[in-house]
């Protein structure tokens, strides 16, 4: 049974809650670094409407490479965030997921490939630097962060029971 859409308004709603986090987060860079990847791979993306989580994907990049004091602010992250923004949505629109497991595949295979396109894309900006535990992290705890945001997102039509 295939899902019902979720209304723009709210999603933008819960992006812009996943930004103000990010910067909550500012003092636990880990914390932050899983809250960022939630936005970026989860929240943001949207099937239908690609400018909308593009500018989210930048956004959140932005206020990441802002908040970090020792990462370098030349827009490698806001441009792998862009890129792969754009990728889920086109993935989101041609193979949607009807269950939980599909999801959580589909969020693990993002994140590594998030993981090679920032540090890919800060080599390019600012020059080597060292990778850190960060995709580990937001790995690990992709568990906790999965079933929620599959049950923001995924509008399920009721049973008929009352």
């Amino acid at each position: 049974m295939r899902n019902q859409e979720l209304s723009p308004i709210r999603q933008n709603l819960y992006c812009a809650t996943g930004l103000g986090l990010i910067f909550l987060a500012a003092p636990f860079p880990q914390v932050q670094l899983v809250l960022h990847a939630i936005l970026v791979l989860a929240l943001a993306p949207r099937p239908g409407s690609p400018l909308s989580g593009a500018l989210w994907g930048l956004a959140a990049g932005w206020s990441l490479e802002g908040s970090l004091r020792v990462y370098p602010h030349l827009g490698g992250t806001p441009w792998a965030d862009l890129t792969l923004v754009l990728f889920a949505g086109w993935l989101a629109s041609r193979w949607p997921l009807e269950g939980l497991k599909g999801w959580m595949a589909r969020l693990a295979a993002l994140i590594v490939l998030q993981v090679l396109l920032v540090h890919g894309a800060v080599s390019l900006a600012a020059g080597p630097h060292p990778w850190g535990w960060g995709g580990l992290w937001v790995l690990l705890s992709l568990p906790l962060w999965a079933w929620p945001t599959w049950r923001l997102l995924h509008v399920h039509p009721g049973s008929g029971r009352r």
